[in-house]
């Protein structure tokens, strides 16, 4: 065996040294690479679990309020029903007389109804509109002042006191004066006085309309923030 072959010999022994080397090589980056794959997989189905068992848990706790809400709600009138049969048997007659001096002098049966619906508690508001109003005075008086919602359904009016310092040059109106404000509705109207803010509820056949009153951030102007509720 000469020089030459010796030394292609060890060159070969070298070749096939770090073809091994990168086999090997390979062979634990897979497992590693196969190891980190499952793992991921692994944890992301668990967290897809864990999501799933969140979001029936608040699935079951919506459902368990929306009934306790329903329960809440049924007992209220249950007892509501009972002080009415209380009240309606002991006292049917004085009742009669009260709603037929009332329509006698010229309240409709359904402003009647409205009234009676309009007593309670608001409750779940959901705010459905937010508008700033002007407020119309002695010296001042344009269309700013009215507001007409819900497709003419419900049409507000505000006025109010202008300053007392220099009242031409400052006709806007005076915060700490009182306001009043008139509601027109479909089934009649509804005014309310006093300084703001002011808070209101006009009833219709499902729920009520809560309308609350604030000194707006524009000179002059009232901000009109009107909520759909529920009566406890």
């Amino acid at each position: 065996m000469d020089f030459f072959e010796t030394q292609e010999r060890y060159r070969r022994q070298e070749m096939r040294g770090w073809i091994m080397f990168l086999v090997r090589v390979l062979i634990v980056g897979g497992v590693l690479w196969i190891g980190w794959l499952w793992g991921h997989a692994e944890q992301t189905s668990l967290q897809a679990e864990a999501d799933l068992v969140i979001y029936e848990n608040n699935q079951r706790i919506d459902s368990l309020t929306t009934q306790v809400q329903d329960l809440e709600r049924i007992i209220a009138e249950n007892n509501a029903k009972k002080k009415t049969s209380d009240l309606i048997g002991g006292n049917q007659a004085e009742l009669r007389d009260i709603i037929t001096k009332q329509i006698a002098r010229g309240v409709t049966p359904e402003q009647i109804m409205s009234s009676l619906k309009s007593l309670g508690k608001p409750i779940n508001c959901r705010e459905v509109a937010r508008h700033d109003v002007a407020v119309a005075t002695p010296l001042y008086a344009g269309p700013e002042s009215k507001l007409e919602l819900f497709s003419g359904g419900l049409n507000l009016f505000v006025e109010g006191h202008a300053g007392k310092k220099s009242e031409r040059e400052t006709p806007w109106f005076n915060p700490s004066s009182p306001v009043r404000i008139r509601h027109a509705f479909l089934n009649g109207q509804k005014i309310i006085e006093g300084v703001l803010p002011l808070e209101t509820i006009i009833p219709t056949e499902e729920w009520v309309l809560k309308l609350n009153y604030i000194k707006a951030d524009l000179r002059g102007y009232v901000t009109a923030i009107v909520s759909s509720c529920v009566l406890r």
